[in-house]
C-alpha cells in the first residue's frame, strides 16, 4: 500500500511543529492560492509526524489566522474550521475550502452560494460540481455541468459526467467514463475511488483492491477509500493487512468510530485464526514476490521493456498477462518465453490473481503443461480462428478472462458460449459486448 510512511513511521509528537509540518505551514506564509492550499494539505498528510505535529501546533498560541483555519479544514474538523474560514472568504482559494466544509456538514445551500466565481475560476467551478456530487443531486449536477463546462478542467468535467451517470443509475456508463479519465490522468484520485467502488459493488474484488490502492498513491488520505480497502482484505482473510488499513484511516481521522470498530474486529479475527505455519509460508511467499527482476539473467530487450512497464519485482511481473506483455512495443514471443521459464522455476506464472498467490505453495514448482505444436496459434494463418487471441486487442478486463480460461486462439474464444463467459468471476456485460464486437469484425461469433 502506498503512503507507507503514514502507516509505519513512529511519528512522535513534539512541542513545536516537526519538519514536515514546518514545510507545510511555510507554504501558507505567502499568497494563498489553490495550488499552495493543495500543496499544504499534501505535505501535511505525507507522514504520520506531519499529522501529529500539526495537531500539536493547533494547541499552541502560534496557531491563528488563515493557517489555523486551513489546518483545521485539512484535518477534517469542519465545524471548527468554518467560523475561521468565513473570515477569509474573499480569497477564492479559501472560499473553495469553505464550500467543501459546508458541504461536509450538509450545508449545501451555503456551499453553493459562497462560490462567487464559478464561471471564471476553474477551482471554484470544480468545487461547485463537488457540492452537487456530495448531495447526490443528479438534476443539480447536470445543470451545474452545463453552466461550468467551458471553465472546469476537461478531465474533471468527464469525471463529473461519470458521477452523473452513476446518479442516473447507469453504472456501466459511469465505469466507461471513469476508464476514459484514467486513460488520460491515471492518478485522478476521485475517478480511481469511484471506479474502485463500482467494481467493488459488482463483486470484482481483485480489481477493486488494485484501484483502491492506486487511489491512495498521493496524499491526502481518502478515508472512505482506505476503509473499503481494509474491508476487502478482511473478507479475504488477510486480517493483518486489514488492520494496517484501519490504522491508516485512524491516523488520518483519529475520531473515526467505524475505523476503530473494524480495527478491533480484525485484530480479534487475527488472534483467533493465527497459524504459525501459514505465517512462515506467507513470509516465504512475500520474499519470493519481492525478488528484484534484476536478480535474473534476462536479455537486454526483456529487461528494458519490463523497466519501462514499471515491473520491478516478481510480484509486479506475475500480475501481468501474456497479452499485456505482448502488447508492449519491442516485446515479442522470445522475451515472453524467457520470462515464462523464469516464473515456472519459482512455481509462478503470468496472470496470477491475489487469491491464487495466497493459496499457492511456492516451495514446489508445478511442471508447466506443454502445448502440442499443431495447437499453437499461427499469426500468419489466413484462417482467423487459428490466429492468436492477442490480435483482438482486448481491454485489460477482457484479457484477464481470456487468460483465466487459457484461451490461446481466436477459434478457442469463438467456441465459448455467452453463459460460459458470464459465469467467470469479474466478467460483465461490457466485456461480453466487447468480445462479441471484436469477433463480429472477423465474421465470427460466440458458440450458441
Amino acid at each position: 500500500m502506498e503512503n507507507q510512511e503514514l502507516v509505519d513511521s513512529p511519528g512522535g509528537v513534539t512541542s513545536s511543529p516537526g519538519p514536515t509540518a514546518h514545510r507545510a505551514l511555510d507554504l501558507l506564509k505567502g499568497e494563498l492560492t489553490a495550488q499552495t492550499v493543495n500543496e499544504f494539505r499534501k505535505t501535511v498528510f505525507s507522514t504520520t509526524q506531519g499529522l501529529e505535529s500539526l495537531r500539536d501546533w493547533l494547541s499552541s498560541p502560534m496557531a491563528e489566522g488563515a493557517p489555523r483555519a486551513l489546518a483545521l479544514w485539512s484535518l477534517g474538523r469542519h465545524k471548527d474550521a468554518i467560523p475561521l474560514l468565513e473570515q477569509f472568504k474573499d480569497n477564492p482559494a479559501v472560499a473553495a475550502c469553505l464550500s467543501k466544509s459546508y458541504a461536509a456538514i450538509g450545508r449545501f445551500d451555503d456551499a453553493e452560494k459562497i462560490l462567487a466565481n464559478v464561471e471564471q475560476d476553474p477551482v471554484q467551478a470544480e468545487t461547485y460540481l463537488a457540492v452537487f456530487d456530495a448531495k447526490n443531486d443528479a438534476e443539480g449536477l447536470e445543470k451545474a455541468l452545463a453552466r461550468v463546462q467551458s471553465v472546469v478542467d476537461p478531465i474533471d468535467a468527464k469525471y463529473y459526467a461519470g458521477r452523473l451517470k452513476e446518479l442516473q443509475r447507469d453504472p456501466e456508463g459511469a465505469i466507461a467514463l471513469y476508464d476514459e479519465v484514467l486513460g488520460t490522468a491515471d492518478t485522478h484520485r476521485k475517478a480511481l475511488f469511484r471506479l474502485a467502488l463500482n467494481v467493488d459493488l459488482r463483486g470484482e474484488d481483485e480489481e477493486a483492491r488494485d484501484l483502491y490502492e492506486r487511489a491512495l498513491m498521493a496524499p491526502p488520505v481518502n478515508v472512505s477509500c482506505v476503509m473499503n480497502l481494509g474491508i476487502l482484505y478482511e473478507d479475504m482473510g488477510n486480517y493483518r493487512r486489514a488492520m494496517q488499513c484501519f490504522d491508516f484511516a485512524l491516523q488520518a481521522d483519529p475520531d473515526n468510530k467505524r475505523a476503530r470498530l473494524f480495527r478491533r474486529d480484525a485484530a480479534a479475527a487475527l488472534n483467533m485464526y493465527y497459524d504459525e505455519d501459514q505465517e512462515r509460508r506467507e513470509d516465504k511467499r512475500n520474499r519470493i514476490l519481492r525478488t528484484p527482476i534484476n536478480d535474473f539473467e534476462l536479455s537486454v530487450r526483456s529487461r528494458n521493456c519490463l523497466v519501462k512497464m514499471n515491473v520491478r519485482t516478481l510480484g509486479d511481473l506475475v500480475k501481468k498477462t501474456e497479452a499485456e506483455l505482448l502488447s508492449y512495443k519491442n516485446f515479442g514471443e522470445t522475451s515472453l518465453q524467457e520470462i515464462k521459464e523464469i516464473l515456472s522455476q519459482k512455481g509462478l506464472r503470468l496472470g496470477m490473481g491475489t487469491e491464487e498467490l495466497m493459496s499457492r505453495d511456492l516451495s514446489e514448482a508445478p511442471e508447466a503443461p506443454t502445448i502440442p505444436l499443431e495447437e499453437m496459434p499461427d499469426p500468419n494463418s489466413p484462417d482467423p480462428t487459428k490466429r492468436p487471441v492477442t490480435e483482438l486487442d482486448l481491454s485489460v478486463r477482457s484479457r484477464r478472462i481470456v487468460d483465466l480460461l487459457k484461451i490461446r486462439s481466436i477459434g478457442d474464444l469463438s467456441g465459448k458460449t455467452e453463459a460460459e463467459l458470464l459465469a467467470c468471476p469479474n466478467f460483465g456485460q461490457t466485456s461480453l459486448n466487447e468480445i462479441k464486437s471484436k469477433l463480429d469484425e472477423l465474421g465470427l461469433s460466440l458458440r450458441g
